[in-house]
């Protein structure tokens, strides 16, 4: 009889277990990302977000700035919106889709010197972009001086927000890195 006990007992222990496996397997196998598809948090730019089609929108949320704004004088560019693009492209290149642990630390130091550079005789006469270009130049010189993925993440951040805010895209997922927050479009 003690022999009965102990075998109803193990099985009913084993079925518990069984069923909390199912559940969380089914739990956290169902696709829904633990991960917060709103880039207003800091979670890492080269983890995947899913994006659903619907959110897009050919509706300018953000009205692109007068070229005036910033001025380079002694640069290859012609404009902010130029500079902010190029860079912008380079690094969602380089350290977007989970490459920020694989960047060649060469190529990530030969464009933050490229930016502090540009810097050389630039005129932005918008107080909140200015304070945006100070943390650009001081964040690439970091990266210059060490490679530091997190300061390589943070120059990425900053152009991704000032290329929707700076150039008027469509859509307006933001680090929030910025001071600069653009024109709205009402």
């Amino acid at each position: 009889m003690k022999h009965k006990k102990w075998i109803l007992l193990s099985s009913i222990i084993c079925l518990i277990f069984v069923f909390a496996g199912w559940v969380s397997w089914t739990l956290f196998s169902s696709g829904n990302s633990a991960e917060p598809i709103n880039s207003n948090t800091s979670s890492n730019p080269g983890t995947k977000i899913e994006e659903k089609s619907e959110d897009f929108s050919e509706e300018i949320v953000n009205k692109p700035v007068k070229e005036e704004i910033v001025v380079f004088s002694e640069s290859d560019f012609e404009n902010g919106h130029d500079f902010i693009e190029v860079f912008h492209d380079f690094y969602n290149t380089t350290l977007c889709w989970e490459r920020v642990e694989t960047a060649d630390y060469k190529d990530q130091q030969e464009k933050a010197l490229r930016i502090v550079e540009a810097f050389k005789g630039i005129k932005i006469k918008d107080k909140r972009l200015s304070e945006d270009f100070i943390s650009i130049e001081n964040t690439a010189k970091q990266v210059i001086e060490s490679e530091d993925r997190d300061a390589m993440i943070k120059l990425h951040r900053l152009f991704h927000d000032l290329d929707i805010y700076f150039n008027g895209y469509s859509k307006d997922d933001t680090f929030g890195v910025t001071e600069y927050k653009g024109v709205r479009v009402i």
